[in-house]
């Protein structure tokens, strides 16, 4: 006979299966780098192994010799080495320069100028290793010992590793270790995921869930056509919800929106240098004069943050040059910080000027392999450095610097019912574009070709 037991559930531990974890799509870290300038002339470097016991006495720490000065000196550097780079101009026989100029900007494909580029790539992975090691140089028994820790672990290829600094950015990509069956140094960003982390507390949002991802494209309408910038609206428009914004204030409206909810947030536009007094900053233009920068995304969204139903977590793509280099002090917040403290999952830029034909190819690449919700961005920002460097023989991937988003992923699921459709101009159906209720702008991009050659 059968009987009905009365049952009653004490705990509920799922929360009914409604809400994802914090640590959605994370994985391990295997190497924690801390730098913390606890004044000008004094700053102190950590290395936390995930793998491995810590040394019976703490954790591996010492004072570096250098002060924080010195060590922006050398990363500024190194970052002047590479746009050297970029700027190289071949010479005839006569001293002239040859056609066309700066060829090393002029396309994302180097391999027909293989015989030059490599030892060129070769002196920039040797300054990398010389950065670094200036940066740990000295004599002190403690220094010695964590620097040869230090080494020895980032000589190990396919760490995850996050470099933790709120008040000193390097070019960690850049760096290198010259490993011990090798005489030519590796790069950190080809050999290892990484990401710079540093901010304070941020809100944490739980993935959105939906068959296609919603992206927005903030634009300045003089680099329409520029590269394959028009094969990445395309892709856009095909595989995601698409929003094109080519002002500021359609962006500052959407940002006044405590339901800001996008998955990912690209910008293709010129970064721009604000300094008005002791004021100075680093933004973003898009087809007014306007500059979005870290003020300005705190003015619009300092006081949503507490609203109800308040929502901000795209990852952001800021392909503008300068954007994503950190103010040269603590006091002065960055854009891809400001996004961070509002929520966005993580934030990619460039640290260097970089070649507008290379930045579009590296955006068509990167968002193709980020859409289809399977890879994270940390993942996919190691993958573009070993494509372009092995296939293309184009160091330049190693110019982007991830900032807190080394496990962002998006959370794709199939549609269970008949998504809307439109049609194309040939007459194939497409999904629909929709515009997210937050988001204004517009529908379309106006050709130009005013652009220069780097952002």
């Amino acid at each position: 006979m059968n009987h009905v037991l009365n049952t009653e559930v004490v705990h509920n531990p799922s929360d009914d299966l409604t809400r994802w974890p914090e640590d959605f799509g994370q994985r391990p870290i295997d190497l924690s780098v801390i730098l913390s300038v606890k004044s000008e002339d004094r700053v102190e470097m950590i290395a936390i192994s995930h793998r491995k016991p810590a040394p019976r006495t703490g954790v591996h720490r010492a004072d570096l010799k250098v002060s924080a000065t010195v060590i922006r000196d050398h990363a500024d550097r190194l970052r002047g080495q590479w746009h050297d780079f970029i700027r190289h101009q071949p010479q005839d026989a006569e001293g002239m320069p040859c056609r066309p100029s700066f060829p090393f900007a002029a396309t994302h494909d180097l391999r027909p100028s293989r015989s030059t580029v490599v030892p060129m790539i070769k002196e920039l992975a040797k300054s990398g290793a010389r950065t670094l090691n200036r940066i740990l140089e000295g004599t002190d028994s403690d220094l010695a010992q964590f620097r040869k820790f230090l080494i020895g672990e980032l000589r190990q290829g396919g760490l995850r590793i996050s470099f933790d600094s709120q008040d000193l950015s390097l070019p960690w990509p850049m760096l290198a270790v010259q490993s011990e069956d090798s005489a030519t140094p590796s790069f950190l960003g080809y050999m290892h995921e990484i990401d710079q982390t540093g901010a304070s507390y941020a809100p944490v949002y739980s993935p959105a869930v939906r068959p296609l991802p919603v992206t927005s494209l903030n634009t300045d309408t003089a680099l329409a056509g520029v590269g394959c910038s028009e094969e990445v609206t395309e892709l856009l428009r095909q595989r995601s919800q698409l929003t094109v914004r080519t002002h500021s204030n359609e962006l500052l409206e959407s940002l006044s929106d405590a339901e800001f909810d996008e998955d990912l947030m690209y910008f293709w536009c010129h970064g721009a240098f604000h300094e008005y007094g002791a004021h100075r900053t680093v933004g973003v233009r898009l087809s007014d004069d306007k500059v979005i920068d870290a003020d300005r995304v705190h003015e619009y969204r300092d006081e949503l943050k507490a609203a109800q139903g308040s929502l901000f977590r795209p990852f952001v793509l800021l392909n503008a040059c300068h954007a994503g280099v950190p103010a040269a002090t603590a006091e002065l917040e960055y854009l891809g910080r400001a996004f961070i403290k509002h929520g966005a999952t993580g934030v990619l830029g460039p640290q260097i000027e970089i070649p507008q034909v290379f930045a579009s190819e590296y955006a068509h690449a990167f968002l193709d392999r980020y859409l289809t919700g399977s890879r994270t961005a940390g993942e996919i920002c190691r993958d573009l450095v070993r494509h372009f460097l092995d296939e293309l023989h184009n160091p330049l991937a190693l110019a982007y610097l991830l900032y807190c988003g080394i496990d962002s992923l998006l959370e794709i699921r199939p549609c269970t019912s008949s998504p809307s459709t439109s049609t194309n101009v040939d007459g194939s159906a497409c999904p629909a574009t929709v515009v997210p209720s937050p988001a204004t702008g517009s529908p379309s991009i106006s050709p130009s070709t005013s652009a220069s050659q780097t952002g």
